[in-house]
């Protein structure tokens, strides 16, 4: 995976708020990211201390963009951004997704379809399985990219009334790349596991450096203790369930 991480300053072209609490931000600039991969991002001085960690929703020519929640104090800071505003950006960073073998199945629950967008535009023809809490967002831009794409959201708006597992079935597919909530994947592992498909899943933990050398965000994997931001953030799921 790409390895030259630069930390660059960004102008902020459109901090879109989609549905309450959920932007998609996108800054101008040349940048590179293999699907999966991410970056640390900040707008702001010494307070809080660390980066954002987010991965790559979108790349053109223009820019890159990236999908993000408001879940503490750095992402109220940045939900308050407007076009002209500057970002300091630091990457690309992680492994992504591997090159697919066979039918690809993409599986994302809420905001976790931010690292699986750049691989439906990578891997032509994958299906995309979306889950939202509430009003979904963003599925016209994968329904360009994506094979087919299925909705479901816990309140029944614009798909499935229910969970995201619940209308994504393993058969007919020979690898399945997801990111979500922990049970989700979790759920999404016995499904793939009875039907003998890969599933390869993308981990979110709190960043210090997002180099490796802190360790801050290790987390324990079958073949022992394994980095997030270095090893990941896209692991193999037997190695994590």
């Amino acid at each position: 995976m790409d390895r030259q991480v630069s930390l660059v300053r960004a102008e902020v072209v459109e901090n879109r708020e989609l549905v309450p609490g959920v932007f998609l931000l996108r800054a101008r600039g040349n940048f590179s990211a293999q699907p999966g991969q991410f970056y640390l991002v900040r707008a702001w001085g010494l307070d809080p201390p660390l980066f954002r960690p987010f991965s790559a929703f979108d790349l053109s020519q223009e820019g890159i963009s990236f999908l993000y929640a408001i879940r503490g104090r750095g992402t109220s800071l940045l939900a308050r951004l407007q076009p002209g505003h500057s970002l300091t950006l630091l990457g690309p960073l992680g492994n992504g997704w591997p090159q697919p073998e066979g039918k690809l199945a993409l599986v994302g629950g809420g905001v976790g379809i931010a690292p699986l967008y750049l691989a439906a535009k990578a891997f032509r023809e994958a299906d995309a399985y979306l889950g939202f809490p509430g009003r979904p967002y963003l599925v016209e831009k994968f329904r360009e990219v994506a094979g087919r794409v299925w909705v479901a959201s816990e309140r029944g708006q614009g798909g499935h009334r229910g969970s995201v597992t619940e209308i994504f079935t393993p058969d007919g597919y020979r690898v399945c790349y997801a990111c979500g909530p922990r049970e989700m994947l979790a759920r999404l592992w016995e499904m793939c596991r009875r039907a003998g498909v890969w599933l390869y899943v993308s981990l979110e933990e709190r960043m210090a450096c997002g180099l490796g050398a802190c360790l801050g965000c290790t987390v324990f994997t079958r073949s022992g203790p394994q980095r997030v931001c270095r090893e990941g953030p896209v692991f193999p799921a037997q190695e994590v369930f």
